[in-house]
């Protein structure tokens, strides 16, 4: 079996959510390894288990759901940002959320990408090409 080009840890409650983001991946060919996660309080220990590991690498990749159980997608992101070796991983916020103010605090606190869920199936489908475009811009830059 062929490793994986990229890791991509996917921290989202919702099943229907997870599943169109796997789907919107696959559409454009990003070949992964998806880490899917349910909670806010799994992401900072999967996180902070792998800052720990000297063996292990960061993601390639975070999508973040603002609103999760347990611990807060906004919480999650400010502590990311804190981590040595996970701190630098680009970061997409993936919401249904079009508050001004959830926008303001994402950018703060360093997310890389803002993508709102659309109710509308091709919409939503286009997370793969941000995706994909923010895989292809992450490893020219580290090149």
């Amino acid at each position: 079996m062929v490793p994986y080009q990229y890791h991509i840890v996917l921290v989202e409650d919702s099943e229907p959510d997870a599943f169109l983001v796997r789907e919107s991946l696959e559409q454009v060919g990003v070949q992964c390894e998806l880490q899917i996660l349910t909670d806010g309080e799994q992401a900072i220990n999967v996180l902070e288990a792998i800052e720990s590991d000297k063996n292990k690498s960061s993601p390639n990749l975070l999508i973040l759901d603002l609103n999760l159980p347990l611990v807060s997608g906004e919480k999650v992101l400010e502590c990311i940002r804190q981590m040595r070796k996970c701190g630098s991983t680009p970061v997409i916020i993936l919401t249904s959320s079009e508050s001004p103010r959830d926008k303001d605090i994402a950018a703060r606190l360093g997310a890389t990408e803002y993508f709102r869920k659309s109710s509308r199936l091709d919409e939503f489908m286009n997370l793969g090409l941000v995706v994909r475009n923010l895989l292809l811009r992450s490893s020219e830059a580290s090149a």
